[in-house]
This record gives C-alpha cells, structure tokens and sequence, in this order.
C-alpha cells in the first residue's frame, strides 16, 4: 500500500507569500515555455524577473488584507510551499480565479482540486468566476473543465501580448 502525499491548505501570509512567487514563477517556466507560440524561456525568465521587483513584492503584499482578494498556499508535509492560489474580485465584481499553480512534482496530488475549492468557498456563489488560462495548457484546462468551467468561444487574447490564452467561465452555485 503506498502511502498518500501529505499537505496543508493554509491561507496566505507574508511569511509564505515570497516561496509562493517563487514556486509560480518556476511554475511558469516549466509550463508557458513553448517554441510554436513563441514563448521563450528568455522571455519567461525575464517576465520573471519583473515580477519578483521590490514594487511587485509590495503590491502582492497589499492585496493581503484587501476583502476583495484572498490567498491560499499548499505546504507540503515540511513546510514548503507547492501550491497557491490568489483569487480576486474586480473593480466591476467579476470575479476571478486569479491564478493557481502547483508544483509540476505534486500534479495529480490533489492539491489544485483542494485550492480551486477554496476559491469557490470563498467567491459568492450568486455570480460566476472567470479566469483566463493558455490555450496550449490542456492539462490546466481539463482541469478547469472538471470544475465546472467552460471555454468562451472568440475570447482568445494575447496575455502580456505574448501568450495566447483563451477566457473560462463557471457558473455561481447558486445561479
């Protein structure tokens, strides 16, 4: 009998949220990096570098203790950080999933089904969520579409003007 991968949902903090980036940003190289798009790994990695600014640190730091946006991180069994998820509401009350990612050695762990119910716990079930995911990531969007999610024909955009995502939409509990 093996043994099932022990973790934590905790909610997000100050004392986590730099591992948090930390394991997005890899997140992101070990997924967008893709030679058909265009997306290279200098450009991932320079986009990285951008996002672990001093400015960029403090607007994520911000967002803490703003009712309008929430955070979770996944700790593993000793303590580190190998999933998070940032959800929000915008200025217009849409919300969204904001991101989720978890560390490409724990997918299939359970960690995403774990942090997207935390999302839906916290969004108003009275409204939908939203959320704009690669088109290349089929995993993610399996996922999502387990979850509920449906794609939204003619929504594909260039996110950063550079990789191509498409909008997902999921019903509120309650509508």
């Amino acid at each position: 009998m093996t043994e099932q991968p022990q973790f934590t949902i905790t909610e997000l903090t100050a004392a986590t949220i730099d591992e948090g980036n930390r394991m997005r940003l890899q997140s992101w190289l070990d997924t967008y990096v893709n030679d058909e798009a265009g997306v290279t790994r200098e450009w991932v990695e320079a986009r990285n570098a951008d996002q672990m600014s001093d400015e960029k640190r403090a607007r994520r730091l911000e967002r803490l203790g703003n009712p309008k946006s929430a955070g979770w991180v996944a700790l593993n069994q000793y303590g580190k950080v190998i999933g998070m998820a940032t959800p929000h509401v915008d200025n217009e009350g849409r919300q969204h999933v904001g991101s989720l990612y978890t560390d490409k050695n724990w997918h299939g762990k359970g960690i995403g089904g774990a942090l997207m119910q935390k999302i839906i716990d916290w969004s108003d079930p009275e409204k939908p969520i939203e959320l704009g995911v690669v088109t290349y990531n089929e995993r993610a969007k399996a996922f999502y579409r387990k979850w509920g999610f449906k794609e939204v024909p003619g929504s594909e955009t260039l996110f950063d003007d550079m990789i191509p995502e498409v909008m997902m939409i999921r019903k509120g509990d309650k509508q």
